[in-house]
């Protein structure tokens, strides 16, 4: 049973639509950090002015913070055994996360922050990369966010893509850089300590 992840990881492709078109951005530079939070990494994104990805309430969150995580464990915080086995051993169904920030953590508040700047167009495409992750109506917009969660700051979205422990949160980060030429591939990707090797240009941000 161990080895099933392993096996459906490398014949079954990630299911995923194709990323999102949006609205060119204004010009200029914006920054991209990669958090550690300990036993699961994010991305956080500086949102170009005029945009409105943030969750209702916060639409134009000038930075947003994305996560991805099966929906027992990471939404429902359900760990009972037969949950915690099916979040390792099966195929389960997924959710993204979705938090406004005022500012980027500061880097005492992770394990470790990583932080680069990149141009508008590679900012659309990340953003356009992490919005296709949750699941949308035949309008475009993003499902009704599920029932708020004491203890998280964001909202969770239904989201696309199967959790294994092989291809966890973790490894959906490096993923999604990836897409966008911000990582390098995300396979072996587990624990959060596998991913700053997997990043290019990003530096460490010390307290």
């Amino acid at each position: 049973m161990a080895g099933f992840p392993t096996l459906y990881a490398a014949l079954v492709p990630e299911r995923i639509p194709a990323p999102l078109a949006l609205p060119e951005p204004p010009a200029g530079s914006y920054r991209v950090y990669v958090a550690d939070w300990g036993y699961h990494a994010a991305i956080i994104v500086e949102q170009p002015r005029g945009w409105r990805l943030g969750p209702a309430g916060a639409e134009d969150a000038p930075f947003l913070e994305y996560a991805w995580g099966d929906k027992r464990f990471y939404y429902e915080s359900d760990f009972r055994p037969h949950a915690v086995f099916a979040t390792l051993f099966l195929p389960t169904a997924s959710v993204l996360y979705l938090a406004a920030r005022p500012d980027p953590p500061p880097a005492g508040a992770t394990e470790a922050l990583l932080e680069r700047t990149v141009d508008a167009a590679t900012v659309r495409a990340l953003l356009a990369e992490l919005e296709r992750a949750a699941r949308r109506a035949p309008d475009g917009a993003r499902l009704a966010a599920l029932a708020p969660v004491p203890g998280y700051r964001g909202r969770f979205y239904a989201a696309h893509g199967d959790y294994l422990w092989t291809r966890n949160c973790n490894w959906w980060v490096v993923a999604r850089l990836t897409g966008v030429g911000l990582a390098s591939a995300p396979a072996g990707v587990i624990f959060t300590t596998q991913v700053p090797a997997r990043l290019n240009g990003f530096a460490l941000v010390r307290p």
